[in-house]
């Protein structure tokens, strides 16, 4: 008897598509066609739900090199149970090998994370994407619900098509608490306290490129991995278009039309082209988050506020 081996390489939370590596079947009389993975969900930080494309028996399951506890939820679906918890922020290993009645066999391998079960509410606050050496480009999130951060993922760009992305550390936060990323500066992680006592908190995302300066995306998810739920997202451009056509970024227009098409994003781009180093994209005082461009404005020259509450000030050109 002939057998089937699957070898997948994973990077989720929720999980994302495998790469799939050599395929063996177990050729037995009529069926010959292996249970495949349809879905992975990692619940908690200590539960995971795999589900197949038939009715399967679990021959083997390891994390980590160790075995955990698991049952079936149904014929088809095998729910987990790790011993220890998943680590949020670093990929764990885990290993599966199912077969189907006819003794067709599928082993897979991933890397997963543990879901961030206290996800404060985020949204984008301030963004500069033209900045200059004093004057690095910063994003800034404001905390609108109490949580913690690790876990939480930032990409300037759609997973797939980022150019780079940052993991945020275990960071507890409260309402009124400011997160600045440096996108591409050096420096050391610190936090600091405003007069009212809210936090500003300095990341830096060490990326080797800075943002895109005229046409580009800035997505904000709950997973490590970038493949969960879109928390906030931020879409700009430095002309008036309803889509990136015509504007040669393939990526970009991808990243656009991916968050048009998860509700992340509900109009055309918001037009920074009047945007400069000291003069940031803001998020207007007290608007509620409608994911479009009418959501921002300009802040006017010498503006921006990063780690305090956004100005008034709108930029009018002459």
């Amino acid at each position: 008897m002939k057998t089937l081996l699957l070898l997948l390489t994973f990077l989720l939370s929720s999980c994302s598509m495998p790469e799939i590596g050599n395929i063996v079947n177990s050729f037995v009389s009529g069926d010959r066609i292996i249970p495949a993975m349809t879905r992975c969900d990692v619940l908690s930080r200590d539960r995971i739900r795999i589900s197949f494309s038939e009715e399967i028996s679990v021959n083997e399951v390891k994390i980590n090199g160790r075995v955990p506890a698991w049952q079936l939820e149904d014929p088809s679906t095998v729910l987990i149970t790790c011993h220890e918890k998943l680590s949020v922020s670093e990929p764990c290993d885990l290993f599966i090998r199912v077969s189907d009645k006819a003794f067709n066999s599928t082993a897979v391998r991933m890397k997963i994370y543990g879901r961030n079960e206290e996800i404060p509410e985020l949204y984008i606050n301030e963004f500069s994407s033209r900045g200059t050496e004093t004057q690095p480009d910063r994003i800034e999130l404001e905390v609108h619900a109490k949580g913690n951060t690790e876990g939480l993922c930032v990409m300037d760009g759609t997973k797939g098509y980022e150019n780079h992305s940052y993991i945020l550390p275990s960071i507890d936060v409260k309402v009124g608490d400011y997160i600045v990323i440096f996108w591409d500066a050096e420096g050391e992680d610190e936090i600091t306290v405003n007069e009212d006592g809210s936090r500003v908190i300095n990341l830096y995302a060490h990326s080797s490129e800075t943002l895109a300066s005229n046409n580009g995306v800035f997505v904000l998810y709950d997973t490590a991995s970038g493949d969960g739920e879109i928390l906030d997202a931020f879409v700009y451009t430095n002309g008036e278009t309803t889509s990136y056509s015509g504007f040669g970024s393939r990526q970009v227009e991808a990243s656009y039309n991916q968050l048009r098409n998860e509700f992340a994003w509900l109009s055309d781009a918001f037009n920074s082209k009047e945007a400069t180093s000291t003069r940031s994209v803001c998020r207007r005082l007290g608007s509620h988050d409608t994911n479009t461009k009418t959501d921002f404005y300009i802040c006017t020259t010498r503006g921006e506020t990063f780690g305090y509450p956004n100005t008034s000030g709108e930029y009018v050109p002459q």
